[in-house]
Order: structure tokens, then C-alpha cells, then sequence
């Protein structure tokens, strides 16, 4: 397919020139000749489309240099325009992020190349003792978060776009009215129901670029410097993702393609609600249990969640083990964190668990997810009960998960359910999940069970 009559131009004429004009046209030789750095194809795309386009929306793999494309351009912005004519604003779905993510960046090449004017830690950046750059993350419902600033040439960069509520983008729209004025989103396309999705969609009026992992130098043989090379996504790391993941997991289109995934009407638990709880730094305060995901199989393994309040996390993994043992590390997990009640999976192989701990006087509950729900009416068995209260947790932001827990993330988004002929809701089974290429959620079972609690007059996940 033949590349668009302006990246076409753009590669093209990708080559070192010193005169200021071309540097303020051309941001990727402005990258090369000023601040030395090498840039690969699709970094110099999005720098094009920048240059050229009034709105730039970039669906982006995991690990592909995103936050440092965005910082390089901030950079370039300021260094190719007066001081007084232009200003960067940036944001993104919270402040660490916006302050640790793409201002850390930006700090960087402004001490190494000598660029003008002075950045302070609370990320604003001054020139002559003129405002030339700031971060910012107004609340989520502030479309007038960045009204004041007015200036010729703005950019404005929406960082982690799929995170950033609609309010904030009109409030960007607000502030880029004119023809000089650049936007550009960019992160991971984790769900398409939001505003990032639409900006992505045909027909938005904004120039849409994607990049895959399999985009990348490491599998495309682009000459790039060693030293780049373990930066980018790595055939290992794409096809550990694969093995761990499955194709057709939602996070792998996400994180690896570079698109978003399809999200059907019986997806359990939405991406976006994942992603916040991703972002979230609840206390640990409140209902400690842990939860016990027993494994059932010779490749499931079984899974520890710990729970305190609305934080959770996994703390330990057991692959192949008998009752003995994982009975022994439960014990030992609830000496560590002051004996909380071990909700345990007791179906099957579980059952020996339960019984073990009640022989040593653990404190623990037989979970029996095939029982009957409280409501009846409502819910299939005691499994769609307690899934579908840990869904309403993530949807009322009520819960707070590991960022670094892929694994958990992609087994969460994989889950879906459905009605049975009562109207009864139904949560898909292991074994329906394994028929369509999906892995066992033994992770997001654990996750749920911690959250489960048993009472005698009725069952609850955690709601005192």
C-alpha cells in the first residue's frame, strides 16, 4: 500500500540541516542535528504527522518510546520558536504520571543538550522569565482546566491518552484554535470506548498512526544503534506475551498490535475500569483476607491474593504442589500478614486445603463456587454472585490492582458472561474460556475469592 503523499515527503527528506527554518518544519532533524539522538521510522512518522497535521492521535504498543517521542517534541517546540509565541502543555490521566513519565523526560534533554530557560520539579518550564511549558492534570470533569493560555503556537500533548476523559480533551480543543496550534495523543489503545477511541476512529478529523510491536526495528531489521535495541520490545518479550496472554486477549492487541480490542456487550469487567484501578493508590486499610485459587491441572498453578480494604495484590504463585504444601504456604502467608481469614477455592482438590487448615486452626472459608447464590433470581450460582460484585467494585473505582501485573490485567479483560434461559446471570466457565484460546484466570480467581465473604445471612465481596 502506498504510504500518504505527506510521510512519504517526510521520509524523504529526513536528513541533517542546520538552518533554523527547517529545523522548525522538520522535528526529526531537529532531533538528530540538535539533540543527537537517533529516531526510528515510526518515531519520525509521528513527527511528521505533528509538523503537519493540527491533531495527532498515535495507537502505541508497550515499549516502543512513546512518552520519549512526546518529551523529544515538547523539546523541539520550545528550542524552534520565540519565547512569547509558543508554550507546550501537557497532560495525562493523573499527575504522577504526567510529573514522573513525560516531564522526567523532558528534564532530561533539557540538562543534556543545553536547551534554553529553566524546568523546575513542579514541571513548568521558563524562559527569560516568560511561561514556555507546563504539565498539568485539572480534574476530570474541568473542560476549562487550561483556560487562559493564549499564545500562536501551542502544543498540547495528552499523554496515556486512553486514560483522559472527554472534558480534558474539549478542554485541549479550547486552547489549539488556531492553524498554528499542534495536539498530539498518544499511549496504549486499551479500550475504544472512550475518547481516545473516538479521536481514533475514520472520519474524527484526526491524523491516526499505529504502531505494533512487530513495527519495531527488532523485527523489522531496521539499522537502529545497539544501544536502542533494548529498549524496544524483544521477540521474547513478544512471544513470552503470546504464550501468556493468547492472541486474542484483549491486552495483547493492546499492548503488542497496537489497536484496540473488540469489547462486546458481555465483556464482564471493561478495560478502562482495569486501567484505573491500575492507576489507583487506595490504603491498605479495611477487610484482610486472602484469596486461594487451588489449582485444578498439571499446567494451572495456584494463586495467593492478598486483600486489605479496596487494595489487592498477588503475593505468591505455587506451580504442581500438593494440598501439604500449598495448606503450608497459606499458614505461612497468614502469620506474616496478622492471620487473615484464607477465603479458599474448595471445589475438587481445594477441599484438602480446607481441611488441612482447619485441622492446624488456620482461620478459613470453604468457598464453594458452585453453590447456590443468595439471589437466586439474579445470579446463575455463588460464582457469578461474587464476579459480578467484584465487577461492580471496578466500575464504582473501588479497588486498587498491581500496574506491573500484565498477566492479572489480561485475565481480568478476558472474562465475559451471559444469560441463561431464567435471565439468570452466568459467568463463563475455565473450560468454555480454554475452548476459545484463553489461558485459566487463576490469577483473577484469586483476586475475586479475596474480595468474596461468607456470612450466614448472606454473600458479600468486602461491602461492610
Amino acid at each position: 500500500m502506498a504510504l500518504p503523499s505527506w510521510l512519504q515527503a517526510a521520509r524523504d527528506h529526513y536528513t541533517p540541516n542546520p538552518q533554523a527554518e527547517l529545523h522548525r518544519r522538520d522535528p526529526a532533524a531537529w532531533a538528530r542535528d540538535r539533540l543527537g539522538v537517533h529516531l526510528w521510522s515510526k518515531q519520525r512518522d509521528i513527527f511528521a504527522s505533528v509538523a503537519g497535521h493540527r491533531r495527532t492521535a498515535v495507537k502505541s504498543a508497550h515499549g516502543v518510546g512513546k512518552s520519549y517521542s512526546a518529551a523529544v517534541l515538547a523539546c523541539w517546540w520550545i528550542d524552534t520558536h520565540e519565547p512569547g509565541e509558543a508554550i507546550v502543555v501537557s497532560t495525562a490521566p493523573t499527575y504522577k504520571q504526567v510529573h514522573a513519565v513525560l516531564w522526567e523526560e523532558i528534564r532530561k534533554h533539557h540538562r543534556r543538550n543545553d536547551l534554553p530557560g529553566t524546568i523546575t520539579k513542579t514541571d513548568e518550564w521558563t524562559v527569560r522569565d516568560t511561561l514556555v511549558g507546563m504539565g498539568r492534570k485539572p480534574a476530570d470533569h474541568d473542560e476549562h482546566g487550561f483556560q487562559g493560555i493564549h499564545r500562536r503556537y501551542v502544543l498540547a500533548i495528552i499523554d496515556e491518552a486512553c486514560g483522559v476523559p472527554k472534558n480534558l480533551y474539549t478542554g485541549v480543543e479550547s486552547i489549539t484554535t488556531n492553524a498554528d496550534c499542534r495536539i498530539l495523543a498518544i499511549g496504549n489503545p486499551d479500550d475504544p470506548n472512550t475518547e481516545f477511541g473516538e479521536v481514533c476512529k475514520p472520519g474524527s478529523g484526526w491524523n491516526v498512526l499505529q504502531i505494533s510491536s512487530f513495527d519495531s526495528p527488532n523485527f523489522t531489521g531496521e539499522p537502529i544503534p545497539d544501544n536502542l535495541r533494548h529498549l524496544l520490545p524483544s521477540v521474547e518479550w513478544v512471544t513470552d506475551a503470546e504464550k501468556r496472554w493468547g492472541k486474542t486477549s484483549p491486552i495483547y492487541t493492546s499492548k503488542v498490535l497496537g489497536d484496540f480490542p473488540e469489547t462486546s456487550e458481555n465483556t464482564l469487567i471493561h478495560p478502562r475500569w482495569i486501567t484505573a484501578a491500575q492507576g489507583r493508590d487506595l490504603p491498605k486499610a479495611g477487610p484482610d483476607t486472602l484469596g486461594v485459587d487451588v489449582a485444578r491441572f498439571g499446567t494451572d498453578r495456584t494463586v495467593i491474593a492478598h486483600r486489605c480494604g479496596g487494595w489487592v495484590r498477588i503475593v505468591k504463585t505455587i506451580s504442581s504442589s500438593a494440598t501439604t504444601q500449598t495448606a503450608g504456604e497459606v499458614m505461612a502467608l497468614q502469620r506474616q500478614t496478622g492471620r487473615p481469614t484464607a477465603n479458599v477455592d474448595g471445589v475438587g482438590v481445594g477441599g484438602g486445603v480446607v481441611d488441612l487448615l482447619r485441622e492446624h486452626g488456620a482461620p478459613v472459608e470453604d468457598m464453594q463456587a458452585g453453590g447456590g447464590a443468595r439471589e437466586t433470581e439474579r445470579f446463575l450460582n455463588a460464582r457469578a454472585e461474587w464476579y459480578w460484585a467484584l465487577r461492580e467494585r471496578f466500575e464504582s473505582g473501588d479497588i486498587d490492582i498491581d500496574p506491573d501485573d500484565d498477566q492479572l490485567a489480561a485475565e481480568l479483560g478476558a472474562i465475559r458472561f451471559e444469560y441463561d434461559s431464567r435471565g439468570r446471570i452466568k459467568i463463563e466457565s475455565k473450560d468454555d474460556m480454554a475452548a476459545r484460546g484463553m489461558h485459566s484466570p487463576d490469577r483473577a480467581d484469586a483476586l475475586m475469592l479475596a474480595f468474596s465473604v461468607t456470612t450466614k445471612r448472606r454473600v458479600r465481596l468486602g461491602r461492610f
